[in-house]
C-alpha cells in the first residue's frame, strides 16, 4: 500500500509539472499572438479607433509566462507599433504635438511602460516569494531530517538503556545465584566433612582398641558414603558453572540403553547399601539402542538415583527402562521414600528449593541435583516428569524422544 501511495504521489507531481509547462507555453504563445493581432488591427483600422489602448493585455500574459525578456520585448515592439500606426494613418502635414490623437498615443505608450514596470515588479515579488517558500521548505526538510535523527538517536539511547538494564538485572541475578550457591554449598559441604572427620577419628581409636575393630567396616561404609556425597556436591557445583557459562556442548553417540542402566545399577549399588537399601535394576525385555549424549544422560540418572537414595530411609530404589507406545524411550527411578506433597511438585526442579519433610531426620532441600537434571534433559532434547504421593514414594521419569530410539530388537538368549 505504501508503494502504491508513493507511486500515485509521484504521478501527481509529474502531472502538475507538465500542466505548469503547458500553461507557460500557452501564455507565451498567447501573448505573442495577441500582440500581433492587436498590431494588425491597429494598422488596419483608422487612427481614431486607438487599438493601442488594449496593448497592455499581452504584457499580462507574458507575466504569467514568467518571461521578462518577452515582457520588455513586447513592450518595446508595441510602443513602436503605437506610433507607427499613428504615423501611417494621419494625413500628411497634419502632425502636431498637441494633437489629441498623438497625445492618446503617448499616453498609450506611457501606460505600456507603467504596466510593464508593474508586471516586472509583480514577477520579481513572486520570484522572491517562491524563493522564500523554497528556502522555508528546505529548512523544514532539514528540520524534519534533524528531528528524525534526533528521534532515532533517542530510540537508540532508550534501547541501550534497556540493554544496560537487562544486563544489570542479569548480573544481579547471577550474583544472587552465586551467593545462594555459596551458601548452600558451604552448608552442604560442612556436614559430610565433619562426619568424615569424626569417622576418621573413630577408626583411628578403633585401631588402638581391639574391641572396636568389628565396627570399622560399618564406619568405613559411612565414610565412603559421605565421601561420595561430597564428590557429588562438587560435581553439581561444576555442572551449574558449566551450564551458566553457555559453553556446554552436546556430543551424541549410539549406545545400548540396557547396558546403560545395568552399569548405573552396579555403580550406584554401594550408595544404596550404605543406607541399608536395595537398588533394583529392571532390564527391558527388548534391546534398546539410542542416540543421545550419554555423558549428560549418565549425569541425569545419577542425580535422580542419588536423590532417591537420599530421601528413602527404608525399602528399595528401582531403576528401569522401556519404550512407550509413541516410540519414545523412558528411564524410571522409583523409590519408597518420603514422597512429595502435591503443592510442592511444581517447584522441586528449582535451584535450592526447600520442602517440608515428614521425617525430621532428613535435610529439607532438593539442592542442585534436580535443577541440573532438568536443564541437562532440556539441553539434550529430553524431558523429566515426576509422580509422587506423600509418605508412599516418588517416580521420576526421563523421556527420550522417539527420534532418539534407533533400534529395537528382542534380547539375545542367554543374557540375564
Amino acid at each position: 500500500m505504501n508503494a502504491t501511495m508513493l507511486h500515485d504521489a509521484g504521478s501527481d507531481v509529474v502531472s502538475d509539472r507538465r500542466f505548469a509547462e503547458r500553461s507557460v507555453r500557452f501564455a507565451r504563445v498567447g501573448a505573442v499572438v495577441l500582440a500581433v493581432t492587436e498590431v494588425a488591427l491597429d494598422l488596419g483600422t483608422w487612427v481614431e479607433l486607438d487599438i493601442a489602448a488594449i496593448y497592455g493585455i499581452p504584457l499580462v500574459l507574458a507575466a504569467f509566462a514568467s518571461d521578462r525578456r518577452l515582457l520588455w520585448g513586447l513592450m518595446v515592439a508595441l510602443t513602436l507599433a503605437t506610433f507607427l500606426a499613428y504615423a501611417l494613418q494621419i494625413p500628411d502635414g497634419t502632425f502636431a504635438l498637441r494633437d489629441a490623437l498623438f497625445v492618446n498615443r503617448v499616453l498609450d505608450a506611457l501606460a505600456l511602460l507603467l504596466i510593464a514596470g508593474l508586471v516586472h515588479v509583480w514577477m520579481t515579488s513572486r520570484d522572491v516569494r517562491e524563493a522564500q517558500s523554497q528556502l522555508l521548505a528546505e529548512q523544514n526538510r532539514k528540520l524534519e531530517l534533524a528531528n528524525d535523527l534526533l528521534v532515532a538517536h533517542e530510540a537508540q539511547i532508550v534501547a541501550q538503556n534497556e540493554e544496560l538494564t537487562r544486563r544489570r538485572r542479569e548480573a544481579e541475578e547471577a550474583s544472587g545465584r552465586k551467593t545462594r550457591i555459596l551458601n548452600a554449598v558451604s552448608h552442604d559441604i560442612r556436614n559430610p566433612v565433619n562426619t568424615m572427620n569424626l569417622m576418621a577419628e573413630v577408626i583411628r581409636r578403633s585401631a588402638e582398641d581391639p574391641a572396636l575393630v568389628t565396627q570399622v567396616p560399618q564406619m568405613a561404609r559411612r565414610l565412603q558414603s559421605n565421601a561420595q556425597s561430597l564428590v557429588a556436591l562438587v560435581s553439581e557445583v561444576l555442572d551449574i558453572a558449566h551450564l551458566d557459562s553457555g559453553l556446554l556442548q552436546r556430543h551424541d553417540s549410539i549406545f545400548s540403553l540396557n547396558e546403560f542402566i545395568e552399569t548405573k545399577g552396579r555403580d550406584l549399588a554401594p550408595l544404596a547399601e550404605a543406607k541399608s537399601l536395595q537398588l533394583i535394576v529392571e532390564v527391558p525385555d527388548r534391546a534398546i539402542r539410542v542416540r543421545t549424549d550419554g555423558v549428560k544422560l549418565d549425569r541425569i540418572v545419577t542425580n535422580l538415583i542419588t536423590n532417591a537414595v537420599k530421601f528413602t530411609t527404608h525399602g528399595t530404589v528401582t531403576l528401569s527402562a522401556d519404550v512407550a507406545s509413541d516410540g519414545s524411550a523412558a528411564i524410571r527411578v522409583l523409590d519408597t521414600g518420603v514422597g512429595i506433597a502435591k503443592d510442592e511438585l511444581g517447584r522441586i526442579f528449582d535451584e535450592f528449593s526447600q520442602f517440608n519433610v515428614p521425617l525430621g531426620k532428613l535435610n529439607g532441600g532438593w539442592g542442585l541435583g534436580l535443577a541440573i537434571s532438568r536443564r541437562l534433559a532440556n539441553f539434550i532434547g529430553a524431558s523429566i516428569t515426576v509422580e509422587s504421593e506423600l509418605g508412599r514414594g516418588s517416580v521420576f521419569k526421563v523421556l527420550l524422544p522417539a527420534d532418539a530410539v534407533i533400534d529395537l530388537s528382542p534380547v539375545e538368549l542367554g543374557r540375564s
